[in-house]
């Protein structure tokens, strides 16, 4: 998982580090902490119809970002490529408020069907998240990225 995180730009991690941002490592649940004990027994948004709750859900990005030691690839109570970097890239969000910009918001638009067809990712937050974490894990997924949404790649370069 941490060399994973160290896959980020050292620039990004020592702003969120600056800002006050931790990343937190966990073992058990993530509502087991005091910061997500709140949401027990909550269904996520776009976790509807699931039955699934905070409770199931390995991860979750802000300040702090949790996230489920051993549940790191798609399939893992998730559908992120990976999930460390996906909720890494929130907090980056939150900290920058990049998903909500008018140059980001134009990025989405052009490029999100292109590449992550699932509804979830209607939500521009969680296009950035996870095409964030697509270009940070290895140089495949990068390329893969890169072929499919070239705007998103300059984009997520220029951070």
């Amino acid at each position: 998982m941490l060399s994973r995180l160290d896959n980020i730009p050292a620039k990004l991690l020592k702003q969120l580090y600056e800002n006050g941002y931790n990343i937190k490592l966990v073992n058990g649940p993530i509502t087991n902490e005091p910061e997500m004990e709140e949401f027990k027994g909550v269904t996520p948004r776009g976790w509807e119809g699931t039955g699934l709750t905070w409770d199931d859900v390995p991860g979750a990005g802000g300040n702090p970002v949790i996230v489920r030691i051993g549940y790191s690839e798609r399939g893992k109570g998730h559908g992120a490529i990976n999930l460390e970097l996906h909720e890494t890239a929130h907090a980056i969000d939150y900290m920058l408020d990049i998903s909500h910009s008018s140059k980001f918001i134009k990025v989405w638009k052009a490029e999100q069907k292109k590449v992550l067809k699932a509804s979830y990712y209607q939500y521009p937050e969680e296009y950035f998240a996870e095409t964030f974490a697509m270009y940070y894990l290895s140089s495949a997924s990068r390329k893969q990225l890169s072929a499919k949404a070239p705007l998103t790649v300059k984009f997520i370069k220029g951070l």
